[in-house]
């Protein structure tokens, strides 16, 4: 079966027009100072209302242990924000896991590693 030229540009239209937009929200630095974890945000897009949920995780003795969880409604403004979440975090190993959702679907989600 032969696929003509005009059905293959056809696909790739399609699929540059299903996948255009998706260059979204992305998490960049996390660190962790004077009792607040600070997380970097870049919004390509527009203005955007959702949830930013950060969840932490000790690591120890190969073991990880959540710490804690917060999760809360953000307008995020096209470029970079800077989120601060107030927590007291004692030296060790810890994984963030950084989620991005708008409404109930969850459009971001990154592991960071940070050491205190």
């Amino acid at each position: 079966m032969k696929i003509g030229p005009s059905i293959l540009i056809g696909v790739c239209l399609c699929m540059v027009a299903w996948t255009a937009g998706c260059t979204g929200i992305g998490f960049g630095d996390v660190h962790y100072a004077d009792g607040n974890l600070q997380v970097t945000v870049e919004n390509p897009a527009e203005m955007v209302n959702g949830t930013v949920q950060v969840t932490v995780f000790e690591i120890r003795d190969f073991k990880q242990t959540e710490v804690t969880k917060i999760a809360r409604s953000e307008t995020l403004p096209t470029g970079t924000a800077a989120l601060t979440f107030p927590m007291d975090l004692p030296p060790g190993d810890y994984k963030i896991y950084l989620y991005f959702m708008k409404g109930n679907e969850r459009t971001v989600s990154v592991i960071k590693d940070i050491q205190v």
